[in-house]
């Protein structure tokens, strides 16, 4: 099944090494660097560096924002040597804004975590992004317990993560497939409660969004880290998601790649 999801994501690659966010759109950071952690592409990492930025990031300018969330992806992506190094060193220096804890949005103030665009409040899945870099490439790093302790405070009630906090205006917020699978890739042999919390949700959540291929293969990558049983039933889901004829972007193709494939190994942490 690997080979069949990384056939389909070359086929997507764009005549400059990049991938867009659909096959014959525009190049973006975050469907390249997967898709290079997928097959290894040497196109594609040439990519990421050509458009890597002063300050280190490589960045998807929206023009109303700029979203440097791919960068952690593009530093794992890369080979050894100096654009990797710069791109560690942005992450590593871009901890998000905090913002006051109130009654409505209650929160730990102390951790930051990482943000989708520079300046702002940070968020469950760049923040696992953040530490899956740092933990793999830069282990000594001290911004990786304070978003290790960003997810902790964020964990949703009975485990797992929603996109941002815990709790808003009173009311719990609910674990989803997606964010829960992202902080599980990141926390692996981190914090033994907490992902043992995060498998128990992900076992019922990607049950819930089996029509979500992206959800899915998150969720096989994140259950194959952990050794977990469960993997083989949702991969299996995960195949049957791509044969049902929908369209799927380049994003979800290479997470499905990586979760099936050889660039497992690439999020591993303790392996380079």
């Amino acid at each position: 099944m690997g080979e069949t999801f990384a056939a389909r994501l070359r086929a997507a690659q764009g005549a400059d090494g990049g991938y867009g966010p659909h096959p014959g759109l525009p190049a973006e950071p975050e469907p390249t660097a997967l898709a290079t952690i997928a097959l290894d592409d040497a196109l594609g990492r040439s990519w990421l560096e050509d458009r890597q930025g002063a300050n280190g990031g490589i960045a998807f300018d929206a023009a109303a924002v700029v979203n440097d969330s791919a960068t952690a992806l593009a530093a794992i992506a890369l080979d050894d040597g100096t654009a990797r190094e710069r791109a560690l060193d942005h992450v590593e220096a871009g901890l998000a804004r905090t913002t006051p804890s109130t009654a409505s949005v209650p929160h730990d103030e102390s951790v930051h975590g990482w943000a989708w665009t520079e300046g702002t409040f940070g968020w469950v899945e760049p923040t696992s992004r953040g530490i899956l870099a740092l933990r793999r490439l830069r282990p000594d790093a001290s911004a990786i317990g304070d978003g290790v302790g960003m997810l902790r405070d964020r964990e949703s009630v009975g485990g797992g993560w929603n996109y941002g906090n815990r709790v808003v205006f009173g009311v719990e917020l609910p674990p989803y497939a997606q964010t829960t699978a992202a902080a599980l890739i990141a926390l692996h042999g981190a914090d033994a409660a907490l992902e043992t919390r995060g498998v128990s949700a992900l076992h019922r959540l990607w049950r819930a969004e089996r029509d979500g291929p992206l959800s899915l293969a998150m969720a096989v990558a994140a259950l194959r880290l952990h050794d977990d049983a469960d993997a083989g039933s949702a991969e299996r889901a995960l195949a049957r998601a791509f044969g049902s004829g929908a369209p799927v972007d380049t994003v979800a193709i290479a997470w499905a790649a990586i979760a099936t494939g050889p660039g497992l190994d690439r999020l591993r942490v303790g392996s380079r």
